[in-house]
């Protein structure tokens, strides 16, 4: 039974491994797209003037194309999606011109965030049944010596998404 303990807690590290390689990947592609977007609004105020290019200059009946929900399902992981709007402008009727993907990139971030941290909670759990087994209590090694595996450490959560309950964000294209 040992054996199988262990077979689990390699296929969880390497679910945490995967999981991390793919979120950074798309945290690099959502990070292009924000540049992409600021340069942008750059280059418009400077053809423009600073003082044409700004929120004074929304539509006082804007609304958002795309919103983005927040749930969490019966085992406590949150997942996101992205749902169409009430908005719309008649001027633009494409509102992903460009090839702009950076919302539907934001939700995909934000559930492989949710996704590597549940592996990662799942790595640890195994983790600490594997040491029970072994005879270590598992308390004093996570807090005292670092053993360099995934889940002995806290990831960072200040990532769009870290909230709790119901939420639902508006995001205008």
């Amino acid at each position: 039974m040992d054996g199988s303990l262990s077979l689990s807690l390699d296929a969880a590290a390497l679910e945490v491994m995967e999981a991390l390689e793919l979120l950074q990947q798309r945290r690099e592609q959502l990070e292009q797209h924000l540049r992409q977007g600021w340069l942008s609004l750059a280059q418009a105020r400077y053809s423009l003037g600073c003082h044409r290019v700004s929120s004074l200059q929304y539509g006082a009946t804007m609304v958002p194309r795309v919103r983005v929900c927040h749930r969490q399902d019966p085992e406590g992981r949150p997942h996101f999606e992205e749902v169409p709007g009430t908005g719309g402008d008649p001027e633009d009727p494409d509102p992903q011109q460009g090839g702009g993907d950076g919302v539907t990139l934001a939700v995909e971030v934000a559930e492989l965030q949710a996704t590597m941290e549940a592996a990662a909670a799942r790595y640890r759990q195994l983790l600490r049944q594997k040491r029970h087994r072994d005879g270590d209590s598992g308390d004093s090694g996570d807090s005292q010596t670092p053993t360099g595996t995934p889940g002995d450490t806290q990831t960072p959560t200040g990532t769009p998404g870290d909230t709790e309950g119901d939420t639902v964000t508006s995001v205008t294209a």
